[in-house]
């Protein structure tokens, strides 16, 4: 991993770095590098949160608590988070080497989105303003500065 970084070479199985949400670990997560280099690189994480769950729960902290992931054959909704990494950063507490991340979260957005689109993957895409209920009866309460993207992918 060093000799990549400081060559800036390729690096396809670079290390992929867990975030979490509702007290667990994504679901599933992909990255992509950004001109073949370990120093840049899209990376977009998804949670499955249980329909039912979100209905029941939505406004209480057990909302946020629950580390249950649905049961395989219940219909989910995804919740992704996507970062941009730009660089390379020292993280302040540890003093550890890591990716500095683009803070331009909604480019990163649009990004994934048209990268989902472009292979096939969305059929449909509606925006969001925030606070705005989302159309599955009330899911969940979003609190963000700008837009929230809805995509319906296709089986």
């Amino acid at each position: 991993m060093a000799r990549a970084f400081v060559f800036n070479s390729p690096y396809p199985t670079a290390p992929f770095s867990t975030l979490y949400l509702f007290g667990r670990g994504q679901d599933i997560g992909f990255q992509k590098a950004i001109d073949d280099s370990p120093r840049k690189r899209h990376h977009v994480r998804f949670w499955a949160l249980s329909v039912t769950r979100a209905q029941d729960t939505w406004g209480a902290a057990g909302f946020w608590l629950n580390t249950d992931r649905p049961p395989e054959n219940e219909t989910v909704i995804w919740v992704g988070a996507g970062t941009r990494d730009t660089g390379l950063s020292l993280t302040r507490l540890t003093f550890q080497i890591t990716h500095a991340t683009d803070s331009d979260t909604n480019a990163e957005r649009d990004f994934i989105v048209a990268e989902l689109t472009k292979a096939g993957r969305i059929e449909g895409v509606r925006i969001y303003q925030s606070g705005q209920d989302l159309p599955a009866e009330r899911v969940n309460h979003y609190v963000t500065d700008g837009e929230i993207t809805l995509a319906r992918l296709r089986p």
